[in-house]
């Protein structure tokens, strides 16, 4: 299919207003929309880098919430197993709080195996020191029990300070033999380390990173230092909390929403740099397009008389082609109509041949009669066969099913001495000449010797010629249930002797296999329950004349 390609001359004329515009208006307009849909493009990337600017944060400081609790956390297990290795030093419910200077050496030596541990103290139930490991007079780091951060109903994690130095003490209840607490153990937690671990986390942002109790009270801000209580945040800002462990407590990251719009606002300049060299390159554009479209005016006028040589070139090259292609299909039609007149004479002359053998075989004996109807047969085949090209509109192929029909309905009514039923099932199948005249005359050498040696004797039966497709292959069966071929190599002889005409010459079976070969069929012989024969050869695709294929 030839692509119509739309004259200049067209083009102007054309209804739309667009193509009767002048090139130079069209080239301001398409640069005024290029100016307009830079600045908006840029506006709206800026907008949208300062939203995700800000998801970005906020994943930041989820993230760093993660870390921060997941740091707090292992700290204060660590804090945990020191007490109870603490809570095992104190001894049974039933026994005194310890108090000498092994006791006071083993608690050293406990606090002493962990760094970010300030001290590790046993305390009895009003909450006064009995055993330290800071001092060697524990009361001399007592404090008072309201301001001692320990909960008498159980375990608890509260700030405080410990030989002077801000921590978290972490206390666990010492168990007691009526039920109360007897005492408690208490670690303190360096504050400073978790600072020093906060203070080394590079954000990139005006954060603070704080450590709250279960009621919301602050235990431990960086940068601002300790807090006294209260929400550290503030509502524009950017806050994530994540619990630590299984504490109660929880770590707050906070960042400060001004830090981040002030990052945005200092990457604006990409943005208003890219609008002002875009509007810089649709300006040089323009003036490019401008005297382009000068030049593009001047070259329409040559191109459309170009147009017109090409095109009048074209219809005489046209013409041409026509008047040969009239030519080529004559000299086609010609041809075929001489391949079926040589058809139609070859079929004339094979069925004078057999006239001819018919007389002569009316002159000889029975036996040697028998090698002439064989010979009839297959000359008859032949004959059916150019019959069937002579009627087909293309010379050199026919439907094979259509000859087995025919061929099979021949047979049946010549070589059918006893009451044996010929069925036919074949389906549809365009073959060309050279491999459907070895094909039809050994089915028809396998069909006669069937209805002739199969069933001696009148026996009734059935032979059955099938013709179908399996897979990217056709398969020519022809199968009876006679007596079946005799034991001795059967591929040597036919099925033995009939009850009146002695052994057979065995020439038809040699003579299918040639067929079978010359057709490129695989020839296959079973003998079970009768005799099967199988021709199985490869569909080709057909070659259709030239004529067929242009239409």
């Amino acid at each position: 299919m030839v692509a119509q390609t739309m004259p200049l001359r067209a083009l102007r004329s054309h209804p739309s207003p667009l193509y009767r515009l002048p090139g130079s208006a069209l080239v301001l307009m398409a640069c005024a929309v290029a100016v307009l849909a830079t600045v908006g493009l840029s506006a709206f990337f800026a907008w949208r880098d300062r939203d995700e600017s800000v998801r970005q944060a906020a994943g930041v400081a989820g993230n760093v919430g993660l870390l921060v609790a997941e740091h707090a956390a292992r700290m204060i297990e660590s804090g945990d197993l020191l007490l109870t290795q603490a809570t095992a030093l104190a001894g049974a419910p039933n026994q005194p709080l310890p108090t000498g200077e092994e006791a006071r050496e083993r608690l050293s030596m406990l606090a002493a195996s962990a760094p970010h541990v300030v001290g590790l103290e046993i305390r009895d139930a009003e909450g006064q020191p009995v055993l330290s490991s800071l001092s060697d007079n524990p009361a001399t780091n007592a404090q008072p029990p309201a301001a001692s951060g320990l909960n008498p109903a159980g375990r608890g994690i509260a700030d405080g300070t410990m030989d002077g130095r801000p921590v978290l003490r972490v206390t666990r209840p010492l168990a007691g033999p009526g039920g109360p607490p007897r005492g408690y153990a208490v670690a303190g937690i360096d504050a400073a380390s978790l600072r020093d671990v906060y203070r080394a986390l590079d954000v990139g942002y005006g954060h603070t990173i704080a450590l709250l109790a279960a009621d919301g009270r602050t235990l431990l801000r960086e940068p601002d230092g300790a807090g006294t209580g209260g929400n550290p945040s503030q509502a524009e800002d950017i806050a994530a909390t994540r619990p630590v462990g299984n504490t109660g407590l929880s770590a707050r990251v906070t960042i400060a929403t001004g830090s981040v719009l002030v990052r945005w606002r200092d990457q604006l300049w990409t943005y208003a740099a890219f609008a002002l060299a875009g509007c810089a390159a649709v300006g040089c554009i323009g003036a490019l397009a401008l005297e382009r479209t000068r030049r593009q005016r001047e070259a329409e006028d040559a191109l459309q008389h170009a147009y017109d040589t090409l095109e009048e070139h074209v219809h005489q090259r046209t013409t041409q082609l026509e008047n040969a292609n009239a030519r080529l299909e004559g000299a086609l039609t010609d041809k075929e109509v001489l391949l079926k007149e040589v058809q139609h004479r070859v079929k004339n002359n094979l069925q004078v041949i057999c006239s001819l053998l018919r007389l002569q075989a009316a002159r000889i004996d029975d036996r040697a009669r028998r090698g002439f109807d064989e010979s009839l047969r297959r000359i008859q085949t032949m004959s059916l066969l150019h019959e069937l090209l002579h009627r087909s509109n293309e010379p050199a192929h026919l439907n094979f099913a259509d000859a087995l029909r025919q061929m099979c309905d021949g047979l049946v009514r010549s070589d059918n001495p006893t009451a044996a039923r010929l069925e036919v099932e074949a389906q549809d199948w365009i073959v060309d000449a050279d491999r459907a005249t070895p094909l039809a005359i050994a089915t028809s050498e396998l069909v006669s010797n069937a209805l002739l040696h199969a069933y001696p004797g009148g026996h009734p039966g059935t032979v059955r010629v099938i013709l179908e497709a399996v897979d990217t292959n056709m398969r020519l069966i022809v199968r009876d249930d006679g007596v079946g071929l005799p034991p001795e190599m059967p591929g040597q002889s036919k099925r033995g002797a009939s009850s009146s005409g002695g052994a057979s010459s065995g020439l038809g079976l040699a003579l299918v296999q040639a067929l079978s070969h010359q057709a490129g069929a695989a020839l296959a012989i079973e003998r079970e329950g009768g005799t099967v024969f199988t021709m199985t050869l490869p569909i080709q695709p057909v070659k259709r004349a030239a004529k067929q294929a242009a239409a």
